[in-house]
């Protein structure tokens, strides 16, 4: 998830590059705390000492006042971090902090607001919080279909999240056509052999089952099973996921033997699951 906006150079060489210029430029100084924590966070996964350089970096940017944009690109890395780091607590508060600078600094309709939008809502909806990361997911798809079209990937990420948002809220109807558009985007980017269009029909699966749509559901499992077992592996928690779903519909349809199929080889995941624990 972490990013770094140091090109295709190692981060090493840009730290080197500019640590000369850091003393007397503020900026510069700014930027090299910058692009130190971005080292520690993605080429050492040093969490704690990203964390010290990111907060230095966060005090030098505030020193150009608590509404510039390098105060608000600072929290998003802080954001980016935390959420990493599992702290997630701390990641919402970063990007929120975030977001009205940015909204204000690149206008709300910008890819940098839409992309802090998507960051806010990804926090939210690992913390449960979907009906509050909704309208932030929103606000990104409207700017990803604009600015990269509406069969970008782009777009299809947030559509997923927007389904799955709505269905951890058990709202069906409203989960399906987002999901079923998010499949569509990634079969035909992707291929049918893709694990993010596993995902996706792993999700619609489910939606198609809660609404009784046992004639859809039924071959979409057994879509995201084939997807997940060569994508992923055959002793995947995902396929096992799917298969457990799966052979609880099966079993609904009365087809019990198939449903015992898919139970034991899940089951099966599961062992070998808890065994690498």
């Amino acid at each position: 998830m972490f990013r770094s906006f140091c090109g295709g150079f190692p981060l090493f060489v840009v730290l080197a590059a500019t640590a000369a210029h850091a003393q007397d430029d503020p900026d510069e100084a700014w930027k090299n705390l910058v692009l130190q924590g971005t080292y520690y966070a993605v080429d050492k996964h040093d969490y704690p000492r990203a964390e010290e350089v990111f907060q230095k970096a966060l005090h030098e940017a505030s020193r150009f006042g608590p509404s510039d944009v390098r105060v608000g690109a600072t929290l998003n890395k802080l954001g980016l971090l935390y959420h990493d780091a599992k702290k997630l607590g701390e990641a919402e508060s970063a990007f929120r902090r975030a977001l009205p600078i940015l909204d204000d600094v690149y206008g709300v309709e910008s890819i940098d607001a839409a992309n802090i939008n998507y960051n806010l809502a990804s926090v939210l909806i690992d913390q449960g919080k979907q009906p509050a990361a909704l309208p932030f997911l929103h606000e990104s798809l409207t700017t990803y279909e604009r600015q990269f079209g509406p069969n970008s990937l782009k777009t299809a990420s947030v559509l997923c999240m927007i389904g799955d948002s709505y269905r951890a809220q058990r709202a069906w109807q409203q989960a399906e056509q987002p999901l079923k558009r998010c499949a569509e985007i990634r079969e035909a980017d992707g291929g049918v052999v893709n694990a993010e269009l596993g995902d996706a029909l792993n999700s619609l699966a489910l939606v198609y089952h809660r609404e009784g749509k046992y004639a859809l559901a039924d071959p979409m499992f057994k879509l995201a099973e084939r997807i997940r077992e060569r994508t992923l592996g055959i002793t995947n928690p995902a396929l096992a996921e799917t298969l457990e779903a799966h052979a609880t519909l099966l079993k609904e349809l009365g087809r019990d033997q198939e449903a015992g199929r898919d139970a034991k080889l899940a089951a099966a995941i599961r062992r070998v699951e808890s065994k690498g624990k």
